[in-house]
């Protein structure tokens, strides 16, 4: 299996070859997310909410099911 790191790379290199436009918001949502104040919007937790639920009740995915997501393309 692949470390974080090795992800964070491969994902990387994906995002190198996206036009300059998806490269910008790439760029857009890592900042927010790597800010030291990073502030969920409305719609946001509306489309998390039902997962953090299901974590709460201890409904959590596999490793098997997260590696096999993480190694997707995305479209």
């Amino acid at each position: 299996m692949n470390t974080i790191q090795e992800k964070i790379e491969t994902l990387f290199d994906k995002v190198r070859a996206l036009s300059e436009e998806r490269q910008q918001a790439v760029a857009e949502a890592l900042s927010e997310i790597a800010s030291e104040t990073y502030t969920l919007s409305d719609d946001g937790l509306r489309v998390l909410r039902p997962a953090l639920e299901r974590a709460q009740r201890g409904e959590l995915a596999d490793e098997n099911a997260v590696s096999e997501l993480l190694d997707n393309t995305w479209h």
